[in-house]
């Protein structure tokens, strides 16, 4: 099979493209490693196709371009209704389609959610955002999500939402309804659908509205934190209830898995705060302090389990409908590789995520000009209490209240130290943040 699409022509169009990440770095070569042909009403199809991006420096990328036929150079199929209509009917419908090294397969998961009715021919809307990948509406019922940078392998995202979807109760998510793989040498995700949810807010504004009200956060307010924690922990309930999926069945947490996470964390503070120290000299004083305080995480008398997490959480992550929350993108760490995304670990994890949050809540008002206020402590414990009284005597986490502290006060410490990498490289006024954070910890008893 020939792909229809002009090579010399990718990359000038790949630079152009929003959801492109290898924009800073010189093209050596673009290929087709796989590609399909769609039918389209009226005799018209589309190509959708897997190219290989290599740069003249650092690994290779792979994305995926749905394209029309075009005398003009690259057109993107997403921009055309039937297009989008006809990938939407190639997942619901199950269907399979011969590739140039494989094959692309729609799934359509038989769940009640999934058994919906939807008008013909379905209305889509694609949605108009900035973003990595590239979202579409679909009767205001459900909404699908092309994904543009591909890896190897199951994406977290379609695993565990399958897993809640299909093996738990758990539904405060936007329940995963089907997704399309590539089987064969260039074996991916490509796309994953989704319930769509209207006239919802995500936590993070949602959270700064409140932070912004007042300089203490009401008590409603605050009973809507504990119910977030109680979600939480509902969630790690589900993805820890797993007695035959190995993706999925706990594991003890052993002292050989404490001392190699603290390993990790002192590994990451040094190669951290050497970074961080040209900015912020002031942190020099702080190294031995934050050295032991990561070491003491191989200190902890093991107990609990390694589980399945969301491994990304913040308030960017959860979505404020109805009264309640609900827990999305499942995908993990984008800087990490799916393998180590898709690894089991201590639920408190997820737990660090969400108080960091907070922190970040409370910089950005004052940033905003806001005073500051009684609003991270009372959060962080209404967030807490919501929690524990959700994972009470789970065996999932440590089994006393002092390992409970110390191990999730490593990994405050560890999402800190991420913070400042990832501020260090992409929003360097931010990075105060994260670096305000570490000089409070250190002096935290």
């Amino acid at each position: 099979m020939t792909t229809p699409i002009d090579l010399t022509k990718l990359p000038d169009y790949l630079r152009n493209q929003r959801w492109f990440a290898g924009k800073a770095w010189p093209i050596k070569s673009v290929s087709t490693v796989d590609h399909a042909t769609v039918p389209l009403p009226g005799g018209r199809d589309f190509t959708l196709a897997v190219v290989e991006v290599i740069y003249e420096l650092g690994h290779p990328d792979r994305y995926l371009l749905p394209v029309l036929p075009s005398s003009e150079g690259i057109q993107d199929a997403l921009d055309d209704v039937d297009a989008l209509r006809a990938l939407f009917q190639v997942i619901r419908e199950k269907q399979t389609i011969s590739s140039a090294s494989g094959r692309f397969v729609g799934e359509w998961l038989d769940t009640p959610e999934g058994l919906m009715a939807l008008p013909s021919p379905v209305p889509v809307r694609r949605l108009q955002v900035e973003q990595s990948n590239t979202s579409v509406v679909v009767a205001e019922k459900v909404i699908f999500k092309v994904i543009r940078k591909l890896e190897a392998g199951i994406n977290p995202e379609y695993e565990v939402g399958r897993f809640l979807a299909t093996k738990t109760s758990f539904r405060a998510t936007p329940t995963l309804l089907g997704a399309l793989q590539s089987e064969g040498p260039a074996g991916a995700t490509l796309a994953v659908v989704h319930r769509y949810i209207p006239n919802v807010t995500d936590g993070w504004r949602y959270t700064l509205d409140s932070f912004r009200r007042s300089a203490r956060l009401s008590d409603g307010f605050l009973g809507e934190l504990r119910v977030l924690g109680q979600r939480l922990g509902e969630l790690h309930h589900a993805l820890a209830s797993s007695t035959d999926e190995p993706g999925f069945v706990p594991e003890p947490i052993h002292a050989e898995d404490l001392q190699r996470w603290s390993a990790s964390m002192v590994g990451e503070l040094g190669v951290t705060l050497n970074d961080a120290m040209r900015h912020f000299p002031e942190l020099e004083g702080r190294r031995e302090g934050l050295i032991e305080r990561a070491k003491q995480l191989a200190q902890v008398p093991p107990s609990g389990q390694k589980i399945r997490i969301h491994g990304d959480l913040h308030l960017g992550q959860v979505l404020r409908t109805e009264g309640d929350w609900l827990i999305f993108d499942f995908e993990g760490e984008p800087g990490r590789s799916f393998a180590l995304r898709r690894e089991k670990y201590s639920a408190l994890r997820d737990v660090a995520g969400m108080l960091r949050s907070f922190d970040y809540a409370e910089a950005t008002v004052q940033l905003e000009g806001e005073a500051a206020g009684e609003r991270v402590a009372p959060a962080r414990k209404a967030f807490l209490e919501g929690y524990r009284s959700a994972t009470q005597g789970a065996p999932f986490l440590p089994q006393d209240d002092a390992s409970f502290d110390a191990m999730l006060d490593a990994f405050e410490l560890e999402k800190m130290l991420y913070e400042v990498r990832y501020e260090l490289q992409n929003r360097p006024d931010w990075v105060r943040i994260p670096v305000q954070a570490l000089m409070r910890m250190e002096v935290r008893k």
